[in-house]
């Protein structure tokens, strides 16, 4: 930790705990770096690993009333070893022999050729709702949080009834999918559409096999 620091601070991060951060100047979107230890780890070894996210201050109209507020909620977030080249989750170790110039050596390289190109993606929230948006169609297709987000987003863009009935749809579709309580997702649908404001009479529920189209 003590050398990542060292590396990021010429990037402008500022270490906090386990975290080491980067605020941008309009206050806000910042970046961060976090380092998290495994449930495995023991007293004779040590495994951890880094996770990297573009936050913003936008909390998420699904967010249950209990939810504790924050100031920084994630837009963009990974593991970092979903960030190099294999796109794998990969985890370093630290035991009595490891070499702390080597793998601090090794770390630094993966943020600097891995992290940091990923996160200079998102230095506005604009870039961060962009890549949501765009990951619709491509690595979040069936992702049942994504939906949500995207539910979100079609009501701030005040988008049209048809095409929030289309939305709401395919939510109910992929809560099924992945076996989410369907008293759950209609309670978070009807969240989000609280938040904004949303009153128009929701489209029927209907059977499973029918929600696909």
């Amino acid at each position: 930790m003590e050398e990542a620091g060292k590396f990021l601070a010429c990037e402008d991060f500022r270490r906090t705990g386990r975290c080491f951060h980067k605020l941008f100047p309009s206050k806000l979107v910042r970046w961060s770096i976090c380092s998290r230890k495994s449930r495995y780890s023991t007293a004779e070894k040590i495994k951890f690993t880094f996770e990297a996210a573009a936050e913003w201050k936008r909390r998420p109209a699904s967010c249950e009333d209990w939810v504790s507020q924050s100031t920084w909620y994630t837009g963009v977030g990974s593991r970092i070893g979903y960030l190099m080249p294999k796109k794998e989750d990969t985890w370093w170790g630290i035991d009595g022999g490891t070499s702390a110039e080597f793998l601090s050596d090794q770390i630094n390289a993966v943020l600097s050729s891995c992290v940091l190109p990923f996160l200079r993606e998102f230095q506005t929230e604009q870039s961060i709702v962009d890549h949501l948006k765009a990951r619709e169609k491509d690595t979040m297709r069936r992702n049942y949080p994504h939906a949500i987000t995207m539910l979100e987003f079609d009501l701030r863009d005040k988008k049209a009834r048809a095409e929030i009935e289309r939305r709401i749809k395919r939510i109910r579709f992929l809560g099924r999918f992945q076996l989410v309580d369907r008293t759950v997702t209609e309670a978070t649908i009807q969240r989000v559409l609280k938040a904004y404001g949303y009153s128009d009479p929701l489209p029927p529920i209907a059977p499973w096999w029918k929600l696909w189209a």
